[in-house]
């Protein structure tokens, strides 16, 4: 069973555990979930920084729903200083996020885009026991040691496929703390990501993909 820990595809696929990922924007706030789960049993659901407002409504539905069993994980949520309203709202809303899938026990998939100092420092304070996975990451090995030493987990994309840095930022990933992923490239499958990841980590398809869905195993034990 390969696991895509993050995608924005809707379509389920054989033999793969899919996690779509459902941005909790103004137009969700009228969205029939019913129909939308009909098609999705493993869901990540979430206020992405971007979609971050004072509006109050969008953490009322992430609440309301939040317990569903269809929804497997909280996220993406986080912060982009490129991207999106004042990184203090971000924060308010990321802060409150966290606390509700410490509630419920579930991961949390995060979106960060050069505030992994802040993130750091939230993980510090706050402590949460719920597992954080970095979704995307397509850094420098220096940054994911880091992130590798403070409990986060890394989730490699199309990044992984294009960039030698983060190949060999794979490389200083103990297995446990890895995840892959399509996030919103329509082009790209899952099992391009774990092929080259194999290479990269010398071992064989059929392991990687029993250690990372291993991986999936333990966020829910």
């Amino acid at each position: 069973m390969l696991v895509d820990i993050h995608s924005h595809q809707i379509a389920s696929e054989p033999n793969i555990k899919k996690f779509f990922n459902l941005d909790i924007t103004e137009e969700v706030l009228n969205f029939d979930l019913e129909s939308f789960f009909g098609n999705n049993t493993s869901v990540s659901v979430g206020i992405h920084p971007w979609s971050v407002s004072e509006n109050t409504e969008q953490l009322d539905f992430l609440e309301a729903i939040i317990s569903d069993s269809r929804v497997k994980a909280i996220g993406e949520i986080g912060l982009d200083k490129l991207k999106g309203p004042d990184l203090k709202l971000q924060e308010d809303v990321f802060l409150k996020q966290i606390r509700l899938a410490e509630r419920v026990r579930k991961p949390i998939i995060i979106h960060c885009v050069r505030s992994f100092n802040e993130l750091i420092g939230i993980k510090k304070i706050i402590k949460p026991k719920v597992s954080m996975i970095v979704h995307g990451f397509n850094k420098k090995p220096e940054v994911a040691t880091e992130l590798i030493k403070k409990g986060f987990i890394l989730s490699f994309g199309k990044a992984l496929l294009d960039s030698d840095l983060v190949k060999e930022a794979l490389k200083l990933c103990p297995i446990e703390q890895v995840f892959f992923e399509t996030d919103d490239d329509q082009d790209l499958d899952i099992s391009q990501v774990y092929e080259v990841a194999s290479k990269v980590l010398n071992i064989s398809i059929t392991d990687l993909e029993e250690k990372i869905y291993q991986n999936y195993l333990e966020l829910y034990l």
